[in-house]
């Protein structure tokens, strides 16, 4: 079945003033955080394993002006008790700017009380760009969108790039992190004359809705479809060069954008062309092989997860349903989204969706990426180009990997996941920049 999708019939993009009324900076707590485990509990002699480990406290923050410490176990928020870090989040997004609250911590092995009076989140700062912070209304769910303008633009007209991220939920607005590889790639398009365009997902952020992990794929993609859409408005936007990028499941979704806001060009990064089914086996025995598991025990976990994945994903059961056949298979049932998006992505048509659109396409791929795999970038490729020869190209980058590590290979590239502060590898930036240029110069 093909997924169809339907813009909300009407949405709104604010800046300036109307912007922080409609949707309010979120309070600023200011902490890093880890959940609990039994190594934690060992070492800082708790009696079980609820609240959250501070593991950092931020600048000019609510919890630094509280008095907040790392190593600090918040164990309390007012008469809640804190029992891990979805719940913890959960009771954070409650607060607004002003709000009070007290922190029942455990630090050194003594009970202590701290009033948190909320901060409001700061704003991105940049030399080589000013930001406008806005919001649209899909569905019931108002989004965050994070506009940047370069400040030496080339014209009155800037081209526009839509900004997909991946897969997960997690916010994309990050103003105290400056080298986070989104940030990084927004910052070198607005150096090149480009504004940028994201769209914080429901639930994350300031963004206000049903929770992130609650939304479906159609949710997802009709948030960024609202944002294209009311920024290709925008008096200083070239509306004949406007692009996306997508990075991971954000090259799955960019068609489907595409499909109703028209765009000059595409560029996808380690991103899916196959059935979401035909991908994960693929990926589940290529990891699993790279792991080292016996080749024995990879035939026998493949022939369970394809059993769970089509009760799941085909037959349309719930992890609960699945489970209840299939007791051993919880590891397998585990994703980063609701399994509703799942459900939606496996199916979708996405050569149906690609070769519906006539525009021009580059499908990237780093050589060290163990996520996604070069067939899936061909067959982007071949299936655009024979609906409109010419329109699309694959690249495969050496020495980088799906999440933009500097690595030689997908078994480097794996231990390199668990290292602290790995290289990044960003030459891919110029070749997308490169491919933009030149897109901007070719007849519609």
């Amino acid at each position: 079945m093909n997924l169809t999708f339907t813009l909300a019939a009407s949405f709104a993009l604010l800046s300036g003033t109307a912007a922080a009324q409609t949707l309010p900076r979120r309070a600023f707590v200011g902490i890093n955080l880890q959940g609990l485990n039994d190594s934690i509990q060992r070492r800082y002699h708790l009696p079980d394993q609820r609240g959250i480990l501070v593991t950092g406290v931020r600048e000019q923050s609510s919890a630094q002006a509280a008095g907040l410490l790392p190593n600090d176990v918040v164990r309390q928020v007012d008469k809640t008790p804190v029992q891990d870090v979805p719940q913890f989040v959960g009771l954070l997004k409650q607060f607004k700017t002003g709000d009070q609250s007290t922190f029942t911590l455990l630090r050194n092995g003594k009970t202590l009380r701290k009033k948190l009076t909320f901060t409001a989140f700061p704003a991105e700062r940049s030399p080589h760009y000013t930001v406008e912070y806005g919001a649209v209304q899909h569905a019931q769910n108002r989004l965050r969108t994070i506009i940047t303008r370069p400040t030496h633009a080339a014209g009155p007209k800037v081209p526009l790039v839509l900004f997909i991220q991946g897969v997960g939920c997690y916010s994309i607005d990050n103003p105290l992190t400056p080298d986070t590889p989104e940030r990084r790639i927004i910052d070198s398009l607005s150096r090149h004359g480009y504004a940028t365009l994201r769209v914080d997902k429901t639930g994350m952020g300031d963004s206000q809705g049903i929770p992130c992990l609650q939304a479906d794929l159609r949710t997802e993609t009709g948030g960024y479809r609202a944002g294209l859409a009311a920024a290709r408005q925008l008096p200083w936007v070239d509306a004949d060069n406007v692009f996306i990028t997508g990075f991971s499941i954000g090259g799955v979704l960019a068609p489907l954008v595409a499909e109703d806001v028209p765009v000059k060009g595409i560029v996808t990064w380690g991103t899916a062309s196959r059935s979401f089914i035909e991908y994960l086996l693929h990926n589940k025995r290529n990891q699993s092989t790279l792991a080292g598991m016996p080749y024995d025990k990879i035939n026998e976990q493949q022939q369970l997860y394809a059993a769970v994945l089509h009760l799941l994903l085909t037959e349309k059961q719930t992890p609960e349903q699945v489970l209840a056949r299939y007791p051993n298979a919880g590891d397998l049932l585990r994703f980063p989204q609701h399994y509703s998006y799942m459900q939606q992505w496996q199916d979708l048509n996405l050569a149906a969706a690609w070769q519906r659109l006539n525009t021009r396409v580059l499908a990237l791929r780093g050589a060290a990426d163990y996520i996604s795999y070069s067939e899936d970038q061909q067959l982007l490729v071949d299936v655009v180009n024979r609906a409109h020869p010419g329109q699309a190209r694959f690249q495969l980058l050496p020495d980088v990997d799906h999440g933009f590590t500097r690595a030689r290979d997908m078994p480097e590239s794996l231990r390199l996941s668990e290292a602290p502060n790995p290289a990044k590898n960003f030459d891919f930036v110029n070749v997308i920049i490169r491919w933009l240029d030149e897109t901007r110069q070719q007849k519609s």
